[in-house]
C-alpha cells in the first residue's frame, strides 16, 4: 500500500478498515501522538484491557516483543501490539533480522504499530535498517508520514484551537504567533494556552498580548533586528543588539542570521523585478512554510534601493570574512560597526 496522508489515515481508522501493520511517524510529533491514540482507540476502546494490548517504549527487549504478538485474543477482537520510539538504525545486524522475523510470523488476529511521538527521525537519510522495516510495512501494512502544516494550514489550525477556547485571533496575528514561535504544534497549543488564559474567555487575542507574553526565538529575534535596522531605527536597533549579548547570543550567529535575513530581502527584491512569484522563489530555493519571509521582506524594504541591499550583503560578508581571519578581533565591536553601516545603508534613497 503506497504511503497514506493523515487525512486518509483518519479515513481509514474512522471506517474500522484496519490493517495488520502501521508505522506512523514525521516531523509534526503532535499529529504522530494524536493519530496513533485515535488508532489504539478505535481498536481496543477507551480502556484496552492489559491482556490484549501491549505497549513498549524503546529501548525494548525484541523477544518480549515477539511474545506479545503471539498472544491470541480473548475478549477483544483484536490482539495489539504498540511499539514507541524504536530506532531501527540503533539495531545491529541480527537484531534488526530478528525484528522481520517476528513481522513476517505476526499472526492475521494481531495488529502491530510502530509510532515515533518523540524520536526524531532524519526525513532526508532515512537509514538503513529503518528502510527495511519501512519497506515491510508499506507490504502488508500502513505508513503515515506526519508533515509540519504549511503557513496557511497552521495559521488556521491556531484560530480553530483559539475559537474552541471561546476566544478569537486574527489570521495575521495567527502569523506572528508562528513566526514568534515556530512551527512545532506542541509548543504552539501551549502558548496559545497561555495567551486565552490571559485575554479570558470571549476575548480577542491582540498582536500586543503576543508582544507582552510570547518569548521570541533567538532567530526570530535577529530578524527583527534586521527589520529594525531597515527602518533606520538606530536607538531600537541597538537596545536589541544588546539584549542578544545580554542573551549570550554569539556575534557570529547573530551575523549569520542577519545574513540569512539580508538574502532574503534580497532574493525577493530581485525577484519582483523580475516579475518572479514568491511562490516561485520560495519553491526554488526550498524555503517551504516560511514564504511569508519573503512577502514581508519586499514590504520591510520597499523604501531601500536595490544597490543598497547589495552592499549591504558585500559588507556582512567581510565581516563575516573578518570574523575568521583576524586575529585578535572583538568581534562585539565589529557587529556594532556592522549595524552602523548597515543603517546608513538603510537611509540611501
Amino acid at each position: 500500500m503506497p504511503e497514506l496522508t493523515r487525512k486518509e489515515l483518519k479515513q481509514r481508522i474512522n471506517k474500522a478498515q484496519f490493517d495488520k501493520f502501521y508505522l506512523i511517524y514525521g516531523d509534526e510529533k503532535m499529529y504522530v501522538k494524536l493519530d496513533t491514540d485515535n488508532l489504539v482507540t478505535k481498536l481496543m476502546g477507551k480502556e484496552p484491557s492489559d491482556f490484549n494490548f501491549h505497549s513498549f517504549t524503546s529501548p525494548c527487549s525484541l523477544d518480549d516483543i515477539a511474545v506479545a504478538v503471539q498472544v491470541a485474543p480473548f475478549t477483544d477482537e483484536y490482539n495489539c501490539v504498540k511499539v514507541s520510539d524504536l530506532d531501527a538504525n540503533a539495531l545491529k545486524k541480527d537484531e534488526i533480522e530478528q525484528l522481520l522475523a517476528i513481522l513476517k510470523n505476526v499472526p492475521d488476529t494481531t495488529v502491530v504499530i510502530f509510532t515515533m511521538p518523540t524520536l526524531n527521525q532524519d526525513m532526508k537519510k532515512q537509514g538503513e535498517n529503518f528502510g527495511k522495516v519501512k519497506n515491510f510495512i508499506k507490504k502488508s501494512g500502513v505508513v503515515c508520514v506526519e508533515a509540519n502544516e504549511s503557513d496557511i494550514s497552521l495559521a488556521r489550525q491556531i484560530i480553530r484551537w483559539a475559537d474552541k477556547r471561546g476566544n478569537k485571533i486574527e489570521q495575521a496575528d495567527a502569523y506572528k504567533l508562528q513566526e514568534y514561535v515556530g512551527d512545532d504544534l506542541y509548543t504552539i497549543k501551549n502558548e496559545l494556552d497561555k495567551l486565552c488564559n490571559y485575554v479570558g474567555e470571549g476575548a480577542q487575542i491582540m498582536s500586543e498580548h503576543i508582544e507582552l507574553l510570547v518569548p521570541k526565538r533567538l532567530e526570530a529575534n535577529i530578524y527583527y533586528l534586521a527589520d529594525t535596522i531597515i527602518s533606520e531605527n538606530s536607538d531600537r536597533a541597538y537596545t536589541m543588539l544588546n539584549a542578544l549579548f545580554y542573551q549570550k547570543a554569539e556575534p557570529e550567529s547573530i551575523v549569520m542570521v542577519l545574513s540569512r535575513a539580508y538574502t532574503d530581502y534580497y532574493r525577493a527584491r530581485v525577484a519582483s523585478e523580475s516579475g518572479v512569484t514568491m511562490k516561485e522563489v520560495a519553491a526554488d530555493f526550498r524555503y517551504g512554510k516560511r514564504e511569508f519571509v519573503l512577502k514581508k521582506a519586499l514590504t520591510t524594504t520597499k523604501k531601500m534601493p536595490t544597490s543598497a541591499l547589495r552592499d549591504s550583503l558585500d559588507i556582512i560578508t567581510d565581516t563575516v570574512a573578518q570574523f575568521h581571519s583576524v586575529t585578535g578581533i572583538n568581534k562585539q565591536i565589529a557587529l556594532e560597526k556592522l549595524v552602523a553601516e548597515l543603517i546608513l545603508l538603510a537611509g540611501e534613497r
